[in-house]
C-alpha cells in the first residue's frame, strides 16, 4: 500500500491528525509506505513522531513538500476547515472529526483524543523542572487588522502580571521560561513586569521542546500549539481556553494533567485568572508533583 496524506496545518490542528493516522495505519494489511505532504516549516517533524513506533520493519514514512510524481493507491487530505465544520455539526472533538473524514474509528474517551507526538530522544535537553509560559497564538484575531486587533485568544499583557508574580513568589527556586516564535516578545512597557533577562526560550525546535515538556513542572498557556504539544507529553497544564471555541472542539482533554478555564480574554478579570492558576497549582501539588 502506497498512500499520500496531505496536512498543511498549524501545530495544534496538525497534532490531532495523529489518532486518525494511527488508526488508519493499524488497519492496513501488508507493507505500508506513507508519504506526508506538508509545509516545509517547524511543524513538519511532528508528523513523523505521530507514527514513530508503528513504522518498523518494511513500513516507511516520509515527508514531502511538493506533490511527488508517484502513483498512489490511496490519497487523503486532513482539511482542518472541513473537520471544524463537522465538529461544529456534531459537537465533537477535532480528532474525532479527522477520523470520521478518513473513515476510521478512534473512540470517544479521553485517551483516544490525546494528541500524538513521540519525540526522538537524541535531542533531550538538560533543562528540568521548569515552569513554561506561553502567551502567544499565531491564530489570534488580535494580530489581524481585519478583526480590528480584538483578541479572541491572547490575553492583554496586564492580565499576565498577577499570575507571573504569583509563580515567582510561590516557586522562587523554579526557573521560568517564556515560549514563542523568534519574534514573540512582550512589548516594551509591559515586559519589565513579566519577563526577566535570560527567560525567553524562543524558536525552539518542537522535538527538543517536547522533551523539555516531559520534565517541566508546569505549563501556563492560552489555546495555542504549546497547549497541544504539552498535552502530547502529559505536561501539568493550566490552560486559559477561549469562549470563541466550544469546549468540544479542540480542548486537549486527552491530557490527564489538565486544568482549564473557559474565558473571554477581553472581559475576564485578572482575579479570576489568578484564582484558576492558584487552584491548578494546588491540585498539582497534591497529585502529580508529589509523585515526582
Amino acid at each position: 500500500m502506497k498512500a499520500l496524506f496531505v496536512s498543511k496545518n498549524l501545530i495544534g490542528d496538525a497534532l490531532y491528525v495523529g489518532p486518525a493516522l494511527r488508526a488508519w495505519f493499524k488497519q492496513q494489511k501488508g507493507v505500508v509506505d506513507i508519504w506526508m505532504q506538508t509545509l516545509d516549516d517547524h511543524v513538519a517533524p511532528l508528523y513523523e513522531g505521530m507514527v514513530r513506533d508503528l513504522v518498523v520493519g518494511q513500513h516507511t514514512f516520509g515527508l514531502c513538500f511538493n506533490r511527488p510524481d508517484v502513483k498512489f493507491d490511496f490519497e487523503h487530505t486532513f482539511d482542518v476547515s472541513k473537520a471544524f465544520q463537522l465538529s461544529d455539526q456534531k459537537k465533537q472533538h477535532l480528532a474525532t472529526s479527522y477520523a470520521d473524514l478518513l473513515g476510521v474509528k478512534i473512540g470517544d474517551d479521553m485517551p483516544h483524543l490525546k494528541p500524538i507526538f513521540i519525540p526522538e530522544e537524541w535531542d533531550r535537553d538538560s533543562l528540568k523542572g521548569c515552569i513554561l509560559v506561553s502567551m502567544f497564538s499565531a491564530s489570534c484575531s488580535g494580530r489581524d487588522p481585519k478583526c480590528n486587533y480584538v483578541p479572541n485568544k491572547m490575553l492583554p499583557w496586564d492580565k499576565w502580571v498577577p499570575m507571573i508574580a504569583y509563580l515567582r513568589q510561590n516557586y522562587p527556586d523554579t526557573p521560568i521560561k517564556f515560549l514563542g516564535a523568534p519574534t514573540d516578545m512582550v512589548p516594551n512597557g509591559y515586559a519589565i513586569n513579566i519577563v526577566r533577562p535570560g527567560e525567553y526560550m524562543l524558536g525552539i525546535p518542537l522535538n527538543r521542546l517536547a522533551l523539555i515538556m516531559q520534565q517541566a513542572k508546569l505549563l501556563v498557556t492560552i489555546d495555542n500549539g504549546m497547549a497541544h504539544l504539552g498535552a502530547s507529553q502529559e505536561t501539568p497544564t493550566f490552560l486559559m481556553y477561549p469562549v470563541a471555541l466550544g469546549a468540544h472542539y479542540i480542548l486537549p482533554i486527552g491530557n490527564p494533567n489538565l486544568v482549564w478555564l473557559h474565558m473571554n480574554p477581553v472581559t475576564v478579570d485578572k482575579e479570576r485568572l489568578l484564582a484558576g492558576l492558584v487552584w491548578a497549582t494546588s491540585k498539582f501539588e497534591k497529585t502529580i508533583w508529589r509523585k515526582k
